[in-house]
């Protein structure tokens, strides 16, 4: 989870790469840079906007915490623990960035479509 516009700069899919080869596959934030954010769909990883009152909330909540994000991506919620504490958040996703999502990316996606 991270603050607004992120990934801003980056316009070619090595950002979302250096993110995957260190086992990150989801970012939350308010937003992202445009390109960045389809990167990360076109590589078949998840880039989720929340409100930032939530995403404060859940800093706060989770301020100094070890938690963990578990993607419950048929249901499009995120469930955020630490401890006994958990929060459940929804999101949203078009159905487009799903199917990258799905699929593995544009190039699968390309693969199993065209």
């Amino acid at each position: 989870m991270t603050r607004e516009n992120f990934g801003c700069g980056s316009s070619r899919e090595h950002a979302p790469w250096a993110l995957e080869v260190n086992d990150i596959n989801l970012v939350i934030a308010p937003n992202f840079a445009r390109i960045f954010r389809q990167n990360m769909f076109n590589c078949g990883m998840m880039a989720i906007e929340l409100p930032v009152e939530t995403i404060d909330q859940l800093f706060a909540q989770f301020a100094g915490q070890t938690a963990t994000i578990e993607t419950d991506f048929a249901a499009a919620t995120l469930t955020i623990t630490a401890g006994a504490a958990a929060e459940t958040v929804p999101f949203s996703i078009s159905p487009f960035d799903r199917s990258l999502v799905e699929a593995g990316g544009w190039v699968d996606y390309a693969d199993q479509n065209y």
